[in-house]
């Protein structure tokens, strides 16, 4: 279960460094917002919204197969 909540959340770190890149990225602002002067600024609320919200689904995601793996005996676990 670690594993998949510390892949999901290094995912979330990767996602939201690359929102915030493509929300301040000009090449991108001159095509979606031309005329607009007053940019809102990207808010850390967001960020860690998104961030929750991999660690959530991470956690989620894991849970199913640790429980199924908690409940294999070892000498199966060995055989197999």
């Amino acid at each position: 279960m670690m594993e998949s909540i510390v892949a999901t959340v290094a995912a979330g770190v990767v996602g939201v460094m690359a929102a915030v890149a493509i929300v301040k990225n000009p090449w991108i602002l001159s095509f979606v917002a031309s005329g607009v002067t007053d940019f809102p600024p990207f808010p850390l609320s967001a960020a860690l919204l998104g961030l929750g919200a991999s660690l959530a689904v991470g956690a989620i995601a894991g849970l199913l197969p640790a429980l199924v793996a908690v409940r294999v005996s070892v000498i199966d676990a060995i055989r197999y």
